[in-house]
């Protein structure tokens, strides 16, 4: 089914019971969803919050996992830096690192607004979702790997 339309009440009461099965076997638990740095700025964000708020109201827990390649990419050119690759990764000096610390706390402060800013004008206007950030992984260095 596409939309919130449906042609009897027949079809709707069919797609209810072919959901309940799933919203009752996810109910309380965890959904890691990861989605590149074009999703968080781009045309899909708005899809990406509704779908997010959907998922919260069936009471599916969410942790979300942005990236950030565009936003670091435009930071650096914005600094006048040429980013530097070495197998298809990133080589990150401390100038680099700048950006990416910057690109990175600002796609993660548009994507938490995103999800707190409610849904007016939507099946979902109302709805309640619990937001918070931070960088909850420790890493450690891991040296050089060629």
């Amino acid at each position: 089914m596409t939309g919130s339309s449906f042609d009897s009440t027949a079809q709707f009461v069919a797609w209810v019971r072919g959901a309940a099965p799933y919203i009752h076997a996810f109910r309380g638990k965890t959904f890691v969803v990861g989605f590149g740095g074009e999703v968080a700025g781009g045309e899909l964000a708005q899809s990406l919050a509704y779908d997010c708020n959907l998922l919260a109201a069936l009471g599916i827990r969410l942790v979300l996992v942005h990236g950030a390649r565009p936003q670091i990419d435009a930071e650096m050119a914005r600094r006048g830096l040429e980013p530097r690759f070495h197998n298809g990764l990133r080589v990150t000096d401390p100038a680099s690192l700048e950006c990416v610390k910057s690109a990175m706390a600002v796609t993660r402060v548009e994507v938490e607004a995103l999800l707190s800013q409610g849904l007016p004008n939507t099946p979902m206007a109302g709805s309640y979702m619990r937001v918070t950030g931070g960088n909850f992984i420790t890493a450690r260095p891991f040296g050089v790997v060629d």
